[in-house]
């Protein structure tokens, strides 16, 4: 911003002086007062001015404008805000000073503020940047915070004027976080786009059906042995039958390793068949007595999309 602090202060704080015969009027007491008491606290931040204090001069400005509204202190606010690069704030200081409307008898250097106001309003207004943040839910039930700078704002509801520089973006979503810094340049226009979506994750291991598998498993694979075993002494015993008859008492003795080998198969089929069974039955109690896994709730993750970034939900 161009301007001409020297005309500005000296033509304000000649308009503070009171004059005589105001101060004489009880009438225009207590506007005399207010007058001296801003112009102090103007003359306290033009010092800090002088010595590079935009910092500590606007806000004693900022309280001489309280006590008596004057253009020239608004326009040095603005001048000082232009200077720490808060465009934003000087185009709205410049705004309030163009939006009043004149007094009457408004004195010289206020009309003065007033247009040197109009004149450099666009040059303000052109070094705003922009920024958009946009959520897409994807029609998730999830209700996204974004905050800019810490402060929350509307996402994708319109454009939010900010200053040239770093700008601290954040997106919220339940548990998670999406957050990076933003360069805002002078006067562009920058979209930073966030998504949802779901990934859902493997169910944890069901170790509990596991092994009532295993046990059944072998079960089955002992009744089936007991089974080859119990085939095996029948085909026997119908030999064995057939040569030494039904006692078993007139067997010739080259038949004795059959009865022995028929005595060894039954016992092991009755073994094995009863040994499976219970196995079997006890693996279909171990998975049928197994409680479902239980469902975790989603969590939200961050992906890339885009120029910007995303948010993925795991389930």
């Amino acid at each position: 911003m161009r301007l001409r602090p020297v005309c500005l202060f000296l033509c304000t704080a000649l308009y503070f002086v009171p004059s005589a015969s105001a101060q004489d009027s009880p009438e225009s007491a207590p506007e005399d007062v207010r007058r001296s008491e801003a112009k102090r606290l103007a003359q306290q931040g033009d010092q800090s001015f002088t010595i590079g204090r935009c910092d500590k001069a606007i806000p004693l400005w900022e309280q001489a404008n309280e006590h008596f509204y004057a253009p020239t202190i608004l326009f040095r606010i603005a001048r000082c805000q232009a200077l720490l690069g808060n465009v934003v704030e000087a185009t709205k200081t410049l705004e309030a000073i163009v939006a009043r409307p004149p007094a009457p008898d408004e004195p010289a250097p206020f009309a003065a503020a007033r247009k040197q106001a109009i004149r450099e309003l666009p040059n303000l207004r052109a070094r705003i940047a922009e920024l958009r943040v946009e959520v897409d839910t994807r029609d998730l039930d999830v209700e996204p915070r974004v905050l800019v700078d810490r402060k929350p704002v509307t996402a994708g509801t319109g454009v939010l004027l900010v200053n040239p520089g770093e700008h601290q973006v954040r997106v919220e979503a339940r548990d998670q976080l999406w957050e990076r810094l933003i360069d805002a340049e002078e006067g562009k226009r920058q979209t930073i786009r966030v998504a949802l979506g779901e990934v859902y994750q493997p169910p944890p291991p069901r170790t509990q059906r596991t092994v009532g598998f295993v046990i059944g498993g072998i079960g089955l694979a002992a009744m089936a042995a007991g089974a080859y075993f119990g085939a095996s002494a029948a085909t026997t015993s119908r030999e064995l039958d057939g040569v030494c008859g039904g006692d078993r008492k007139a067997c010739p003795p080259d038949r004795q390793d059959d009865i022995d080998r028929l005595r060894t198969h039954a016992l092991v089929a009755d073994f094995t068949l009863g040994g499976g069974a219970a196995l079997f039955a006890a693996g279909a109690i171990v998975v049928l007595t197994e409680k479902p896994p239980k469902r975790e709730e989603p969590r939200i993750e961050f992906f890339p999309i885009g120029t910007g970034g995303g948010v993925r939900a795991r389930f």
